[in-house]
């Protein structure tokens, strides 16, 4: 069996508290979960954020909703990233095992709406997965205000996930049914439902009104129904597929975020973000826009990039952020801080 722990609030190897009460801290520890002599390609995971971006995504969205630091050096009052880990005994499961688990774990209730960079380590004896949590929520900017008395609650939900995949004993089959079709094309990167969720995400990052985004989808081959008389938006595909904005979404989660009034809100916020005092903030969003359009500008002339391009390019990393990688690349150049000696 996996245990959980929560990181935040124990002693560090010099015996200080482990706080996370700057964004210098998230950033290093960001950094070690993905260092390479730690983890594997395969093996890092990321809700609502990509793991070659996900500190800039955390700030962007700090910012957004205006509880973001005004400098990375500065210690809060308030925790910028909550840091557990999930450890499983010596020679128990594979790293592979490890991550299906870790990634089925950060679905849980309690995390609803919570960006988490993930990654299973597989340079001890025993494999374990360290998350970080973005403290500001994602959909409605609320921080994380969580008490002590949800880890029993997160331990037997670890607990299921391990006797689920056979390191105990089968447990019940899951409530959420879906259709075995489109679960193998989730899994495989071509679920044209996905697509169209995750184009419509990218696009309503940067966009400010609702021309703008339907402009921005039309760049991908969307043609967006968008009319005051309907209740729904009706998304038709570059393969003439058609589906409304209420059926793309994460039911367990009641995440719709393709919805008129999801996207009204985040066009708000989007315009928020230049009267914001965090610069980078507003340089992150224009350098993403300028990405996507330079995407679909190959989306539509490479026919290599024809085919569920943001399952299978984008989201994969091999594209987006590429602005970022730069930046990354220097951050790496710390791997020798220890997140534990981080405040």
């Amino acid at each position: 069996m996996a245990i959980i722990e929560f990181i935040n609030g124990k002693p560090n190897k010099n015996g200080r508290k482990i706080t996370y009460k700057s964004l210098a801290s998230v950033k290093r520890l960001i950094n070690y979960i993905y260092r390479e002599d730690k983890t594997l390609e395969h093996l890092k995971g990321g809700v609502y954020c990509n793991p070659y971006t996900a500190y800039d995504e955390f700030v962007l969205t700090k910012s957004i909703f205006n509880k973001c630091p005004a400098s990375e050096g500065e210690i809060t009052e308030n925790r910028q990233a909550i840091h557990l880990t999930q450890s499983f005994a010596p020679g128990e499961g594979t790293p592979e095992l490890a991550k299906q688990i870790a990634d089925e774990f950060v679905k849980h209730a309690e995390f609803a709406g919570f960006q988490i960079a993930y990654a299973v380590h597989i340079d001890k004896a025993h494999l374990h997965t360290h998350f970080v949590v973005n403290t500001v929520n994602y959909e409605d900017g609320y921080m994380w205000h969580k008490p002590d008395d949800i880890i029993p609650a997160l331990q037997r939900w670890n607990d299921e996930l391990c006797k689920k995949y056979g390191l105990s004993i089968t447990q019940k089959k899951n409530k959420e049914r879906v259709k075995s079709g489109e679960y193998r094309a989730r899994k495989e990167g071509r679920s044209w439902k996905a697509e169209t969720l995750h184009c419509g995400m990218e696009c309503a990052k940067v966009a400010k009104s609702k021309e703008e985004y339907i402009g921005l989808m039309e760049k991908f081959g969307y043609k967006v129904r968008w009319v005051d008389t309907r209740k729904d938006i009706t998304y038709t595909t570059p393969q003439g597929k058609k589906i409304n904005s209420d059926k793309l979404g994460i039911k367990e989660k009641n995440f719709y975020p393709l919805t008129k009034e999801a996207l009204e809100k985040q066009f708000s916020l989007n315009r928020q973000v230049k009267r914001n005092k965090y610069i980078s903030t507003v340089q992150n969003q224009e350098q993403l826009k300028q990405n996507l359009l330079k995407f679909a500008e190959k989306v539509a002339k490479d026919q290599a990039y024809k085919n569920y391009p943001f399952q299978q390019q984008w989201h994969s990393g091999k594209l987006e952020g590429e602005a970022l990688k730069e930046r990354i690349n220097e951050l790496k150049k710390g791997q020798g801080l220890d997140w534990e000696q981080d405040r």
